[in-house]
């Protein structure tokens, strides 16, 4: 029997959840799936990397992570095209250099994530740009960056005190 299944009032706590993944294999598939991101990434090959099958490799991902692989890879995605999208790059580069079909499947799945399509996206850091006193305001606490708008479309920090007071 595995002695941390046991209930014990023992004051070690565990620092990974049971069934999860161990740290070298979160590192394992990790670096995997972002590898070969452009490319189409078998979950089953991954899973067979760190020594699992692919049913126990997804719920342990999960533990470990709150999201299941496929969940996180267009997450991990979605993360590139947004540091893409802030350089003079076409979107249809943006597009096949992150890995996805296709424009439309793209721009679908940004707007699902991010509120917004690409392009909006996009002006809205050109406005931050050419507008240097004002940066964007960025909510670290969720796990999407997520721009506020109300504070990047060009009232700045009266339209923020009024927000707030």
């Amino acid at each position: 029997m595995n002695p941390q299944s046991v209930i014990s009032n023992h004051p070690c706590t565990l620092a990974r959840p049971l069934g999860a993944l161990s740290g070298w294999q979160e590192r394992r598939a990790k670096e995997l799936m972002l590898r070969d991101m452009g490319s189409c990434v078998r979950i089953s090959e991954i899973a067979e990397h760190c020594n699992l099958s692919r049913s126990h490799f997804s719920r342990a991902f999960k533990k470990v992570t709150g999201h299941s692989p496929q969940a996180w890879l267009v997450m991990m995605k979605i993360e590139k095209a947004k540091s893409l999208l802030i350089t003079s790059m076409p979107i249809t580069d943006v597009v096949y250099e992150c890995g996805f079909a296709d424009h439309s499947h793209f721009t679908r799945t940004f707007s699902r994530l991010e509120g917004m399509t690409p392009k909006a996206w996009r002006r809205t850091f050109d406005h931050v740009a050419s507008h240097p006193g004002q940066p964007p305001v960025i909510d670290r606490d969720i796990p999407e960056w997520i721009i506020r708008e109300s504070l990047v479309d060009g009232v700045g920090q009266s339209r923020a005190q009024e927000l707030h007071a």
